[in-house]
């Protein structure tokens, strides 16, 4: 099991950068020995599908499964386990402390990936859906701001393939935001998910394929997971996070080098 943090020294080292300043995370080994002959990088976040509900639903996700099969870790997110503050953990390597990221339109308090690539003469990317964490915190600090709109996973897939075909930036970070937001629907548990988890199956095979073809490495993981609010009324939200239950904090993560 590793932290978190861990992804913004390996993303670093992989694009062969030193770590963020303020980082005390370490490069994760098996992803950073497997990417020795990648030379550019995009990380595909699934927002909200944590270790639970992963094992509770992968026989449905047959693609994703597939490349656990070969290439399988554990991540613990950060407290509080919000998405705003564990991705800023995935660009620092740092906890919140030394970020400062509370919200989507917090202000870094650190040196970020998107930063040390600036600095470096290459090119970064965060892309997601208007007023979600990849949009607003992530694309507004990258050097191409992928706003996808209003719409759904598959326009943040468009606009993926888009941005990375025509700037083709070394860095390039998304977040697949209505996984969280069908998981507080219905509940991580509930067979309810199902259609969307089997949905994001597809859109990530078809991302990995065209991304490799563009040469960059892919890793996949979450930011936190959920756990079923068994109290919930009819109208309620089903599905939170936040605690720091292995529900919430335990995610999985995999990588096509």
């Amino acid at each position: 099991m590793y932290p978190i943090t861990d992804i913004a020294p390996t993303t670093a080292a992989i694009l062969g950068f030193p770590a963020p300043a303020q980082s005390r995370a370490k490069v994760i080994a098996e992803i950073f020995h497997d990417f020795s002959r990648s030379r550019r990088i995009a990380i595909l976040v699934t927002d909200g599908l944590g270790l639970s509900a992963w094992r509770k639903w992968k026989k449905t996700m047959t693609f994703l499964q597939s490349l656990h099969h070969r290439r399988s870790i554990v991540l613990r997110s950060i407290m509080p386990s919000i998405t705003p503050v564990n991705f800023a953990a995935m660009v620092t390597g740092a906890d919140l402390a030394a970020h400062g990221v509370q919200t989507m339109n917090s202000t870094f308090a650190c040196q970020t990936v998107f930063g040390i690539v600036r600095e470096a003469g290459k090119k970064s990317a965060g892309i997601g859906l208007e007023n979600y964490t990849g949009s607003n915190l992530l694309g507004r600090c990258a050097d191409y701001w992928g706003n996808a709109g209003n719409g759904s996973d598959d326009d943040i897939a468009e606009k993926i393939i888009e941005i990375a075909t025509q700037r083709s930036p070394d860095y390039l970070i998304a977040q697949f935001g209505r996984i969280d937001d069908t998981f507080h629907q219905y509940g991580p548990s509930s067979p309810s998910v199902v259609p969307m988890l089997r949905d994001t199956d597809s859109r990530l095979k078809l991302l990995v394929k065209q991304l490799k073809q563009l040469s960059y490495g892919v890793i996949i993981l979450s930011d936190h997971g959920q756990h079923d609010v068994h109290a919930a009324r009819e109208g309620d939200v089903c599905g939170a996070h936040g605690t720091g239950s292995p529900e919430d904090c335990l995610v999985p993560c995999t990588w096509v080098s």
